[in-house]
């Protein structure tokens, strides 16, 4: 092979052929980039995203969702809370359901608290006076105990603490008809814990049920099944 346009022949078809693996590749690798953009696309218009691992569309995580969604700063009760520190608090869920709650100085997620862990096996459980500031609105059970009883005009109270405003309160309508002495004879002698039923209101910045009939709402001395008090509002309604 000694004649020179030999040798020029063989090169140039040796270049031709790695420059057709090169073209052949590139338009593979743009093609590829081509329909995984346009996957990328299709999840995107689906609201998921891109599972590179599994080549396929998957849901946005909650971090992910949050991420997306919560920037600059989100105000509480006038008080503001950074992204960061809501996802620190665990907060994430709430911030995307919008079911975050103040008490005191401590950020809830409605419905979620740290509730009586026997309780959530029941299926129908009482949560205590300080899960009853994440369950507003809800139609439930509370046990508590009382460090103050007050009557005035034939309306009668149970407070959780002397400050009504910074915890759980039982409200006894006028309807009712209830004297302090009667009501202080009924509730205050060998009665440590009681158990209210009905929907849980705000009301002057704290959690509060009111009693119309407590016959049918109110249990005094109540007693725990299997580790908890369970109870089904449902009987009250």
């Amino acid at each position: 092979m000694d004649n020179p346009n030999q040798k020029t022949g063989v090169i140039a078809g040796v270049i031709a052929a790695i420059l057709a693996i090169i073209l052949i590749a590139a338009l593979a690798a743009i093609t590829v980039s081509q329909n995984k953009q346009t996957k990328i696309a299709a999840c995107e218009k689906d609201g998921r995203v891109y599972d590179e691992a599994q080549k396929s569309c998957r849901e946005k995580t909650t971090s992910e969702k949050f991420a997306e969604k919560c920037t600059g700063s989100k105000y509480i009760d006038g008080k503001s809370y950074s992204c960061a520190e809501l996802k620190r608090l665990g907060l994430e869920k709430a911030y995307l359901n919008n079911t975050i709650i103040k008490h005191g100085n401590t950020l809830y997620e409605r419905g979620t608290s740290a509730e009586i862990a026997a309780g959530k096996q029941l299926g129908e459980y009482c949560l205590s006076a300080d899960d009853a500031w994440s369950h507003i609105g809800e139609m439930r059970c509370v046990v508590f105990s009382y460090t103050q009883l007050s009557c005035s005009n034939g309306y009668c109270f149970l407070n959780e603490k002397k400050n009504y405003k910074t915890g759980f309160v039982a409200f006894f309508g006028k309807y009712n008809m209830y004297s302090w002495q009667g009501f202080q004879d009924e509730y205050k002698s060998g009665v440590s814990n009681i158990l209210v039923c009905g929907q849980i209101k705000l009301y002057q910045g704290h959690p509060e049920i009111r009693i119309t009939d407590p016959s049918r709402q109110v249990i005094k001395n109540p007693t725990k099944t299997n580790g908890a008090y369970a109870y089904s509002c449902k009987a009250a309604e």
